[in-house]
């Protein structure tokens, strides 16, 4: 988990509130029977964590939570764009295995929304997008100047930005990665979604990807 291993040495923030926190809704999940109950959990979960993202991050800008549709500052940018990158990967893979990718397993069926592209990311989501905008951020990589804001009041990535979020993102996927020994994220995505063909062709349990406990270093 992104919390538990992050370096907190120079942060007065209370993390391990959190990971009690969300330890105590885990425990409730076998008791939980519908997708909109497990929702429900993932919901309170992931406002704990982004409570906790904002403050591992090194930067000028300030980060007051997950917001989207648009995002109204530049961490939400690099996120909101981080994990549509990710989806469209994950659907590539998921065609190439003959999935349909809008009938999903806890995401519900909604017109024009890949409900089983979002299942499968939601195991990707810490180890691949937030650990990149972490360290995008942190280590200077994309600033201030790599972001305009339009008369509208939109905040949005300009072609520097842009080019150089692609450039890390590539480097980030196909192996940059040391979390997975010598496996890439690109290599890891689809040996899940062969898992999960595996497993729903032959009625076997599927194991979701665990990225497990892993030292992030102290430049994230």
């Amino acid at each position: 988990m992104v919390i538990r291993e992050h370096s907190w040495r120079e942060s007065d923030y209370e993390w391990k509130k959190d990971i009690r926190q969300m330890e105590k809704y885990l425990q409730e999940l076998p008791n939980k029977r519908t997708p909109n109950e497990i929702l429900g959990i993932e919901g309170i979960c992931s406002n704990i964590y982004f409570r906790a993202f904002g403050y591992m991050l090194k930067c000028d800008f300030t980060f007051q939570g997950r917001n989207r549709r648009p995002p109204k500052d530049p961490i939400n940018v690099l996120l909101s764009l981080a994990y549509t990158f990710l989806t469209k990967e994950v659907c590539s893979v998921l065609a190439a295995e003959s999935f349909e990718p809008y009938l999903g397993f806890l995401h519900g069926i909604r017109y024009g929304r890949k409900s089983l592209a979002l299942d499968m990311i939601e195991e990707f989501r810490q180890p691949i997008v937030d650990r990149l905008v972490i360290l995008l951020f942190n280590k200077r990589m994309i600033g201030k100047y790599d972001f305009d804001i339009p008369q509208d009041g939109r905040i949005l990535l300009n072609e520097d930005g842009f080019k150089k979020f692609c450039t890390e993102y590539e480097r980030w996927m196909s192996g940059r990665n040391t979390a997975s020994g010598e496996k890439s994220f690109r290599r890891c995505i689809r040996e899940q979604i062969a898992a999960l063909k595996k497993a729903v062709s032959k009625k076997e349990l599927y194991q979701p990807y665990s990225w497990g406990k892993r030292h992030v270093p102290d430049q994230l």
